[in-house]
């Protein structure tokens, strides 16, 4: 004999009615205990359980205002602590450290302190850190050797002094 192939959806149906079964009978055992408990607690209450509960509800309420301001002033000492000590870790790098990777404490201004750095491909490089270094070496170079084309050419011409070029300017 040949079983027969099972249906995915007869199954699917088999397992919702039976998760369907079991969800109401549990949700109805829920309700039953707690209507239960609920009111046979209350029925068996004494004069003595009754005043009990009183002075816990009444107590809750008045504490509870002063107990929020504890945790809200626990909670502001927290900020605040977590507050000063990111700002004395930020405080510590200035935005210019950023720009050169911490290395230096002083800000580079590019061809003012060592003009010959990087030509070569030597010196202090550090990599990802210093954006735009290769243009501003590129940029450095063609300056100078317009200058040097600038002063050849004043020195082919006789004009040797600044002077003169200045007052050519002027006039």
């Amino acid at each position: 004999m040949a079983q027969e192939p099972i249906n995915p959806m007869d199954k699917l149906m088999e397992s919702s009615k039976y998760f369907y079964q079991e969800a109401t009978t549990a949700l109805s055992t829920w309700k039953e205990n707690f209507t239960r408990n609920t009111s046979e607690s209350f029925s068996q209450m004494t004069p003595k359980n009754w005043l009990r509960l009183v002075i816990v509800v009444c107590t809750y309420a008045l504490i509870r205002p002063y107990i929020l301001k504890l945790g809200a002033k626990v909670q502001q000492q927290h900020l605040e602590k977590e507050a000063k000590e990111s700002d004395e870790k930020w405080a510590a790098m200035h935005p210019n450290d950023l720009r050169t990777g911490g290395a230096r404490k002083q800000v580079d201004i590019p061809g003012v302190e060592s003009e010959d750095e990087g030509e070569d491909g030597q010196g202090e490089v550090t990599v990802g850190r210093e954006w735009g270094r290769k243009a501003r070496v590129r940029q450095r170079k063609i300056v100078r050797k317009a200058m040097e084309i600038h002063d050849q050419n004043l020195a082919k011409t006789g004009f040797e002094s600044g002077d003169e070029d200045i007052a050519d300017l002027l006039t």
